[in-house]
């Protein structure tokens, strides 16, 4: 549990750094969940299919082939949430040539 959490904790770290990395990585969880259309879920991969489509509604009208920087930007200005401008620039970096393949992108860093 504890290394899930703090598998990107920039080390060395201090307690009190790895706290907060920890909080900030629950914040983004609970800020993600919240997102979601309220429903049952059965499994995981059904939460992150779900933060995919979320995600997919920001980037409506972007221009394709895209890379992950202007993925991110065309969200921001599309107004989309923090945890889905978060989990945009946490992607490859690489060309998506459809809104489909940064679906998956999303749905895969998010698992």
């Amino acid at each position: 549990l504890l290394q899930r959490h703090l598998h990107k904790a920039g080390y060395p770290a201090t307690r009190d750094e790895l706290i907060a990395h920890a909080r900030d990585e629950c914040e983004r969880v609970v800020a993600a969940l919240a997102q979601l259309p309220d429903r049952r879920y059965s499994r995981p991969a059904e939460v992150s299919r779900a933060f995919a489509e979320l995600a997919g509604e920001y980037l409506e009208g972007m221009a394709y082939p895209a890379r992950r920087d202007g993925l991110v930007a065309h969200a921001a200005g599309q107004g989309a949430v923090r945890a889905v401008i978060d989990a945009l620039g946490r992607i490859p970096d690489r060309r998506y040539d459809t809104p489909a393949a940064v679906g998956e992108a999303i749905a895969e860093e998010e698992e």
